[in-house]
């Protein structure tokens, strides 16, 4: 056991942070790209961008790191869950990580990856105070002080020291721990064998066997009692035995299906919101506000729809295997198998007829509510030139047309569901009959009527489990180009070149810092292309005016460049490296933009967090004191002296209302705070008067380090 003192000894370095993460997926068994290239070790200067940089690293792997922000006194609780991690500290020697592998059976403490890769256990209380230490250096002096007039020693005073930390720092908030694991987009398999899937749901199918075996043992001994009119008190308490070790096989059942659809739930949620924010500009401009929508109703209804018709068709799957080996040594034999397989095939029949009654509500629904949006964003224009009579006809019409598909869906599912619960038992039981008839032994009669019960029982579960995959089924066409584009987002990250640690060293002045060769690019159905053989060379620290009528394609050629529109053909050149060869966020972290008024967006939270969406969250004080800064030197200080809480305060939908020219400057602000090497603004200056725009203009020309400005002529 190690204390705090000796934690640096297993520590690496920071610039080996990810040599670190490397050694850390190999021992995780996290999948690992092939070919790769060689990992920064330059750390970067500014303590804010350590987190971007380990990011890059983690992208550059295949894997992504999942940040634990928590308050102070919740730390150690924070890093029970977080492994395998990384865990930031700082000592003598300097800023360094810890690689926490594991937890011990025991939970106090922890596994940790040395340099040298080998396994070695600390205390838990060590890492929790190492993570808290970034926190503590401003109070940790002063409690200090007071704890010398207390004359406490020991561990006493070290008890003490801790309770009037954990008092004083209750409500501050630290990264614990960065948990390594696969990105969202990768492959189903990979994020199963992560999940340890396979053998959770052997453990499922085996735990439903036993309760079975348990259920149809039961039926033998109160099954062969009332048929022979005796019951011995010893097959009595026998049976209550079973009936009782059934319980906490329930119980375990339960708990090992919820925790294993809860993180498979939460792994859907990742992939979706993934995909939202990776999905091409040109495609999620396509459906409008109305159809993404629809498609977060489609994605709430496709996760719940697979869980639960995945557990239950499974779980139904073993009842009936069960039953149907039973059966077929019952006193039904070969024609009760018959009856079975037969009446799983008629259900089969109407549960494929169902899917396409689904398939036609689902579609009506989700077309209601594209209109329902639509029209709700153009009510005034529908109010001032739509005669009253006819405001509400087409909402008629389709609300009809869904009562219609919706009353044929809720009828059919109930003749289903009352037929897939109801119409087995009778069948075997007339399939039983010949054998009662000709003398079957009491305890043939009676496993062969538990058999019977407990597959009329399987046969209605796995109806409801095969009604629900195949909604999901339905609902996963709506969300599919979600999931694709999370995926695509995965692989173009995998195996990039990491961004820079620090502004590089600029290249000469005969050299240039972004190119693009012969770009052409075409609309998605469009005749022709947008940009034909298109060319730039800007070199560091130059400013370049595009200028072009409408249409001619400024927005795109900028939406290109940013790396919000992948191109078409041609070559892209930043730093000498393709687009290819770096991470999506990689390049994103080297060029800024801000996109045309109507492309861009003041989101519903403070200021200072629209201000500053381009760098870590939540901001240090540093981060706030440059963007209060930058305000003032855009103009915008007038605004915070108005606002009652100045950065803090709430704008967007339902905060402060921010005018047409205050957006436009939030958004070039936005920009520039991203310590990007290289700025796009797209018609950003439009809104402003000329005296407020020749401020703006000398504000980003001293802080933009290369310029791109698109106007029109």
């Amino acid at each position: 056991m190690r204390g705090v003192g000796e934690l640096e000894s297993v520590a690496w370095p920071l610039e080996r942070a990810g040599e670190a993460m490397e050694a850390l997926a190999r021992a995780a068994r996290l999948p690992l790209p092939p070919a790769r290239p060689a990992l920064p070790r330059a750390v970067p200067a500014e303590p804010g961008r350590v987190g971007e940089w380990l990011d890059a690293m983690a992208q550059t792997l295949g894997l992504e790191l999942q940040p634990h922000y928590t308050r102070h006194n919740e730390v150690e609780r924070a890093l029970c869950r977080a492994a395998p991690a990384l865990v930031e500290m700082t000592s003598a020697r300097g800023a360094s990580v810890v690689a926490l592998l594991r937890l011990s059976s025991s939970e106090r403490t922890a596994r940790v990856l040395a340099p040298d890769e080998s396994v070695h256990e600390v205390p838990l209380s060590s890492l929790t105070a190492a993570a808290q230490a970034r926190v503590e250096r401003f109070q940790g002096p002063v409690a200090d002080r007071v704890l010398e007039r207390t004359g406490l020693n020991g561990p006493q005073r070290l008890l003490a020291r801790r309770a009037l930390l954990g008092a004083q720092l209750s409500h501050v908030y630290l990264f614990a721990a960065r948990t390594l694991r696969l990105p969202p987009g990768a492959r189903m398999l990979q994020h199963l064998r992560a999940l340890k899937a396979g053998r959770r749901l052997l453990l499922l199918l085996l735990l439903a066997a036993v309760i079975q075996v348990c259920v149809l043992s039961g039926w033998w001994l109160m099954g062969r009692g009332a048929f022979e009119g005796r019951l011995d008190p010893g097959w009595l308490w026998a049976w209550a035995l079973m009936g009782l070790t059934m319980v906490p096989l329930q119980a375990v059942l339960a708990w090992a299906q919820g925790t294993l659809a809860l993180e498979l739930s939460e792994l859907l949620r990742r992939q979706l919101l993934a995909g939202a924010l990776a999905l091409p500009v040109d495609e999620a401009r396509r459906g409008g506000m109305g159809e993404f929508v629809g498609r977060t109703f489609e994605s709430a209804g496709l996760e719940q729809l697979t869980l639960t018709g995945g557990f239950a068709s499974l779980l139904a799957v073993v009842d009936v295997v069960l039953a149907a080996s039973v059966m077929a040594t019952g006193p039904a034999g070969g024609y009760g198998l018959v009856a079975l397989g037969g009446f799983c095939g008629v259900l089969a029949v109407l549960v494929a007829r169902q899917s396409v009654r689904f398939r036609q509500w689902t579609e009506a629904r989700v077309a209601m509510t594209h209109a329902l949006i639509e029209r709700m964003l153009g009510h005034r224009t529908r109010l001032a030139q739509e005669r009253p009579e006819r405001w509400h006809e087409a909402e008629d019409q389709e609300l009809a047309h869904y009562a219609e598909v919706s009353e044929q869906l809720d009828g059919a599912t109930a003749r289903l569901s009352a037929l897939a619960r109801r119409g087995l038992l009778p069948v075997v039981i007339i399939a039983t009959l010949p054998a009662v008839l000709a003398g079957a032994s009491t305890a043939r009669i009676a496993v062969g009527v538990g058999a019977a019960l407990m597959a009329a029982r399987a046969v209605g579960a796995l109806s409801v489990g095969a009604l629900a995959l195949s909604g999901a089924r339905v609902l996963f066409r709506n969300v599919r180009p979600i999931l694709e584009a999370a995926r695509r987002a995965s692989s173009n990250a995998t195996g990039g070149a990491a961004a820079p640690a620090a502004p590089e060293a600029e290249p000469p002045k005969t050299q240039a810092l972004l190119e693009v060769r012969d770009l052409v690019f075409k609309h998605a159905g469009a005749p022709r292309a947008v940009l034909e053989r298109a060319s730039l060379a800007v070199r560091a620290g130059e400013r370049v005016l595009l200028e072009g009528p409408s249409g001619s394609g400024k927005s795109t050629f900028a939406s290109i460049l940013t790396g919000l529109r992948g191109h078409g053909s041609g070559l892209l050149l930043l730093g000498g490296l393709d687009m290819a060869t770096w991470t999506r966020d990689g390049w994103g972290a080297q060029i800024a933009g801000a996109p045309q008024f109507h492309e861009n967006h003041v989101v519903s939270g403070t200021l200072a967090m629209n201000l500053l969406l381009g760098r870590s969250w939540p901001p240090t004080p540093e981060d706030l004191n440059n963007a209060r800064v930058l305000c003032e030197e855009l103009g915008l200080g007038e605004l915070l002296a108005r606002m009652p809480s100045g950065l803090m305060q709430l704008v967007g939908e339902r905060g402060w209302q921010l005018s047409h020219g205050e957006q436009s400057r939030v958004f070039v602000a936005r920009a520039l705070l991203q310590r990007a090497r290289v700025v796009v603004l797209d018609e950003a200056f439009g809104a402003l008067d000329p005296v407020t725009m020749r401020k703006v203009m000398a504000c980003v020309e001293a802080r933009a380090s290369t310029l791109i400005v698109i106007a029109h002529p």
